[in-house]
């Protein structure tokens, strides 16, 4: 029944990734029309936030009151939240989108060292070889285009960092058992708030966007918020937190997919290879470890050196 769980969250994780893989493409648009980072953060999650709760107040059972304890952990969640996507979208105006994004996708690794330093939650072998694989692919699917600063490659690392410290608080969360769509809103809400705030103080909110401006804003607000939200805040709860960190990262496959299908453009050996070593690693990552040669599980038992507390492979 575990396992079931574990492969339903999966599936959670990875439809939310490819949901999340549009967001490079609509955040360039909506700066194309007049946005910017903050705007894009605080329009994605204050749309975002009247969808669902439009939805929580019709659909049965799914209601928006909760408790003060609950208030302040969705609180302290979403801090990190709100502050990822303003440090990756402000990436995007020093450096190219597929560095920022390469840069960005280290979090599995942050994920790993932030439950091993905090949680005592050292990974095992599979995990450690498959964060490698993802990394390197990662790094694989880096062009690079000649336009490199280092505020982007600093904002692009801190924005992986604080999402693997949203995803460890996700994970760790007492406000887990919240209907999945109840823990959007608060979040989205929430991380709206100060986001707009931080945004009025700076004078960085910008509302002079033109229709097409409006609409990138409310598809990321759609895609990115009100279903890839949900469903990788599901799959957090249900695979784990290094599990989904992994998962997560057919987020940019999408975004090399979009390229080739949409804009036609060429895939090169170089990102193939890049794709294939991230595929493996998922491959890798979801044969459960009784599916796993004896001999091949055996020398993971040797080099493991603390099996910790952690989510089953």
């Amino acid at each position: 029944m575990k396992d079931d769980r574990s492969h339903l969250g999966v599936f959670y994780v990875i439809l939310s990734a490819v949901l999340f893989g549009t967001m490079p493409l609509l955040t360039r648009i909506a700066y194309a029309h007049g946005s910017n980072a903050y705007t894009v953060a605080f329009g994605r999650f204050f749309f975002g936030s009247i969808v669902l709760g439009l939805i929580c107040l019709v659909l049965p059972g799914c209601s928006i009151k909760i408790k003060k304890e609950q208030f302040l952990a969705l609180l302290k969640l979403s801090i990190p939240y709100a502050l990822m996507p303003i440090l990756l979208y402000a990436s995007y105006t020093y450096i190219d989108s597929g560095m920022a994004t390469t840069l960005h996708f280290t979090y599995p690794v942050a994920v790993m060292l932030i439950l091993a330093i905090f949680f005592r939650t050292r990974p095992d072998t599979k995990q450690i070889i498959c964060a490698i694989l993802c990394v390197g692919g990662m790094a694989l699917l880096y062009t690079p285009d000649g336009k490199v600063r280092v505020e982007g490659i600093i904002l692009a690392i801190a924005s992986g960092i604080i999402y693997a410290v949203y995803i460890v608080l996700l994970g760790k969360s007492t406000v887990k058992g919240l209907h999945s769509l109840v823990l959007a809103f608060w979040i989205s809400l929430l991380s709206a708030a100060e986001i707009g705030i931080i945004a009025f103080f700076s004078k960085k909110l910008v509302f002079s966007l033109d229709a097409t401006g409006w609409a990138a804003e409310f598809g990321l607000a759609l895609l990115a918020t009100v279903f890839a939200l949900v469903l990788f805040q599901k799959g957090v709860i249900l695979c784990g937190e290094v599990k989904a960190s992994l998962f997560s990262t057919f987020e940019p496959l999408t975004g090399i997919f979009i390229g080739v299908i949409a804009f036609h453009e060429a895939l090169t050996v170089r990102e193939g290879i890049g794709i294939a070593s991230i595929l493996a690693a998922v491959v890798l990552l979801a044969i459960p470890a009784k599916k796993i040669p004896v001999k091949i599980r055996h020398q993971w038992r040797i080099l493991r050196v603390d099996k910790g507390s952690g989510p089953n492979i």
